[in-house]
């Protein structure tokens, strides 16, 4: 059956009893709503991120984000102000900042940077 929304326009949305078109659209975009579940990549919050990196605050992500190779968000909502990262690609930024994912990973990398680069007495 094609979804032609248009030809059956009466059937679909001015016909308010349940009819054989609206049952067999329903069934059809119920089918192809799981395929599109099933393709959907894992989106991560700067939320999520906070959560996953065991941060206190927002302002912590935003550091983390302004990295000029944090990857970039793949979608925003809210007016652009809750932007979404591909889950892989920050998977790849965690292994090149390994220093990023814990509190004791970064704690220690603040202590090398403290010996290795301020004080190089």
């Amino acid at each position: 059956m094609d979804l032609d929304f248009k030809s059956n326009k009466y059937d679909l949305f001015d016909d308010w009893h349940q009819n054989k078109t609206k049952q067999e659209f329903t069934q059809k975009l119920q089918q192809q709503a799981q395929i599109e579940k099933t393709h959907l990549p894992k989106l991560l919050s700067r939320e999520d991120l906070k959560i996953r990196w065991q941060m206190n605050s927002r302002q912590s992500i935003h550091q983390v984000a302004s990295k000029p190779d944090f990857p970039q968000p793949v979608f925003a909502f809210n007016h652009g102000k809750t932007p979404l990262y591909l889950a892989t690609e920050i998977q790849i930024f965690e292994i090149n900042h390994p220093w990023v994912i814990t509190p004791s990973a970064r704690l220690a990398y603040s202590h090398w940077i403290l010996r290795n680069v301020i004080d190089q007495s």
